[in-house]
């Protein structure tokens, strides 16, 4: 979510000091589409697949025999399969950069938006339970490769704080850059409201 960084760390603070809350979630508000696939348009591709399927199911009922009717059913058919193709695809991509953003993270890069276009991702599977493998190597490769892109990772018991919040959240705003890929956009959100009660 190098997006959501740019505006968290671009963001805008009151004459007193404080996050401006609201100027920054219309901003965030404003990029989040152009990132993110919202979970309506998610549905809607879902309603189109059954739509399609349900067609298809009437045609087959009502014309065995019509060619004109089972030309319209091949052709649905084909609309039906490239539709789930399509998704599929979008949905390995999107697991494909989650996975490589938490890699990355995990080995504290220090410019991940740069170090992503590294991984050849044609090396990279999904497997049908949901795992993303071939990952592991090629981190290995460019940690070795780009040792100065990397920062060390820090061991230990996290210290005493006074700014976390209730259920552990860190309320700073550094803590909310830092952590902000790892957050949905709800809990982006609901870390500025508790900063903004500060």
């Amino acid at each position: 979510m190098e997006w959501l960084q740019k505006i968290l760390s671009n963001a805008v603070y009151t004459q007193d000091g404080k996050l401006d809350v609201e100027a920054t979630m219309k901003k965030i508000n404003e990029e989040a589409p152009k990132h993110i696939v919202p979970k309506e348009q998610y549905n809607s591709k879902v309603k189109e697949l059954d739509a399609a399927n349900n067609t298809i199911k009437q045609l087959e009922k009502d014309a065995k025999d019509n060619p004109d009717l089972q030309k319209a059913i091949k052709d649905h058919e084909a609309a039906v399969k490239k539709l789930q193709e399509d998704h599929a695809e979008e949905i390995k991509g999107m697991k494909i950069d989650s996975a490589i953003n938490k890699a990355l993270s995990d080995q504290c890069a220090k410019h991940p938006e740069l170090l992503a276009g590294k991984f050849d991702r044609s090396k990279i599977q999904v497997t049908d339970d949901g795992k993303v493998i071939g990952l592991d190597e090629q981190m290995k490769e460019l940690t070795k490769s780009y040792k100065d892109m990397f920062g060390q990772t820090l061991s230990g018991k996290m210290p005493a704080n006074p700014d976390r919040g209730a259920g552990g959240s860190v309320n700073t705003f550094d803590a909310l850059v830092k952590n902000a890929d790892n957050m949905t956009a709800e809990e982006v959100a609901a870390q500025f409201e508790a900063m903004a009660k500060q």
